[in-house]
């Protein structure tokens, strides 16, 4: 079995002059990847864009059974309505204009390994019912084909968007959900997870000097102290972006936080969020006053609930997991009564 980025990390830190810890936040989600990878259950990844969903699923495959078969991503938000079904079942010749020869399907190249459909809410309500017909089944027919194939593979899906469907208004089946929801992983934001900064600086940077066979610059105190205080709506992709326009515009020595606002103000956003924070410096914050609510909403759940974490999921309509999640970043664990499982 593959060695987890966790024990990379560990090992790392022996030598390396930069050391840090990591967040509470990825120590779950190792400790959660360690427990799910070995079933074959599917699995749904949430999160915003650039948590790192796509990591996630190759870490799942990576430490599973099947990790010597393929690991096939599929990005349903690339694919058109038309093209995806093809994609995914594969198709026979002739099945339509310019099908000149037999079309392999993904979930076929899948074979007995795992298949990610990355940004699965983004797909049209028919694909939907076909789709949760496969994972019922196990069977699927490539496109104007009639043989009946097996489906072998594991899926484990992802969305940046919340597919409960209390949530989505009918535009995500119900059925399906809860089909690819057996377990359920959040990924937390970039924000909320700061600690582990100067962990993906420091990879971040290793892996860009080692793309332009450059030596890696030392990182000042400063500069991690810029990067904490910055926002991070694209999370993990946003930082390996401006690690990189950072880099480009080095010329030797430690980086310090001055690299950091000049990288940040290339961002077509930053003028817009620099703005917006200073028109609001005075004003009540609607991120706080949403998580003030949430945190009411979650505490009024688990006292209805006597403190029963499943109780209190049902109730408030969303996953176990996802209520697990946001009971640990609201810091209501070590509230009057215990919660239970």
């Amino acid at each position: 079995m593959p060695v987890c980025e966790e024990d990379q990390m560990q090992t790392r830190d022996a030598t390396n002059p930069m050391s840090f810890d990591e967040s509470e936040g990825l120590r779950r989600l190792h400790r959660e990847i360690r427990a799910i990878a070995p079933l074959d259950s599917n699995v749904l990844l949430g999160g915003e864009t650039g948590t790192g969903k796509g990591r996630t699923a190759r870490l799942i495959h990576e430490h599973s059974r099947r990790a010597s078969s393929p690991f096939v991503h599929v990005d349903c938000a690339a694919l058109s309505g038309g093209l995806i079904e093809s994609e995914l079942f594969g198709h026979e010749r002739g099945a339509f204009t310019g099908a000149t020869q037999q079309h392999i399907g993904r979930f076929e190249r899948a074979g007995c390994g795992t298949i990610f459909l990355d940004e699965i809410g983004d797909l049209a309500q028919e694909l939907q019912a076909k789709l949760l017909r496969v994972l019922e089944d196990r069977e699927y027919e490539r496109v104007g084909g009639m043989q009946t194939l097996r489906m072998r593979a594991r899926v484990v899906a992802a969305s940046s968007r919340n597919l409960f469907p209390a949530d989505t208004q009918g535009a995500f089946r119900t059925d399906l959900y809860f089909r690819l929801c057996v377990f359920h992983i959040e990924l937390p934001p970039l924000r909320e997870r700061t600690e582990d900064l100067p962990r993906l600086v420091q990879e971040g940077l290793d892996r860009l000097c080692a793309r332009q066979s450059g030596a890696r610059p030392e990182v000042s105190d400063g500069f991690l102290a810029r990067l904490a205080r910055h926002d991070w709506p694209g999370n993990v992709r946003e930082l390996m972006n401006t690690l990189e326009r950072v880099l480009a515009r080095n010329r030797g020595g430690p980086l310090q936080a001055g690299d950091i606002d000049d990288a940040l103000l290339t961002l077509p956003t930053a003028s817009r969020n620099t703005s917006r924070k200073r028109a609001t410096e005075n004003a009540p914050s609607l991120r706080q006053e949403i998580e003030d609510f949430e945190r009411r909403e979650i505490l009024g759940a688990l006292e209805h609930s006597g403190g029963n974490v499943a109780g209190a999921a049902r109730q408030l309509c969303i996953p176990r997991g996802t209520l697990r999640h946001k009971i640990r970043k609201h810091s209501l664990r070590g509230a009057s009564y215990e919660l239970e499982s």
